[in-house]
């Protein structure tokens, strides 16, 4: 006996209780699922109509949680939000209102990743411990200005 398959708008609900998502990523999952776009979009609507989808709390959500937990910088999560479906206005408010909210200082944020990621690469010769300092802030995201002020203090 084979099991009935779930329609999109209870698989979508699966997906929003393991994690949050944005629209456009269930809207993603919900088409590589094979399900029909209508279906998929009926069931974008319906949690949406339902209060279950808001990009706007999942885009302040996401960069709350990048932005404390590791250290990511705006243009970071700027970046991430776009990947997931999060683009514009949208992304530049949940970042600002986050920043502003959890006062987040940019200068204080930086120098805590900093030291976190000196005191994780122990003794090294100057040079390669300063590549790396570089290297791991820029792939955070962080300006090449403040990357080389930080450097600079620290390294």
């Amino acid at each position: 006996m084979t099991r009935a398959r779930a329609t999109a708008y209870n698989y979508a609900l699966n997906l929003l209780a393991a994690r949050p998502h944005s629209s456009s990523a269930l809207r993603r999952k919900l088409t590589q699922k094979e399900y029909e776009a209508a279906d998929a979009d009926n069931a974008i609507r319906r949690l949406l109509d339902n209060g279950l989808l808001n990009d706007e709390k999942y885009a302040e959500q996401y960069a709350r949680s990048k932005m404390l937990t590791t250290g990511a910088s705006k243009r970071r999560v700027t970046q991430d939000l776009y990947r997931k479906g999060i683009k514009g206005d949208m992304a530049t408010t949940a970042i600002a209102n986050v920043m502003e909210q959890d006062e987040i200082d940019p200068a204080a944020q930086i120098e805590r990743v900093a030291r976190k990621k000196l005191a994780q690469l122990g003794d090294l010769d100057p040079v390669i411990l300063r590549r790396r300092l570089f290297g791991f802030l820029a792939r955070r995201g962080y300006d090449l200005d403040d990357i080389k002020g930080i450097v600079s203090r620290l390294a």
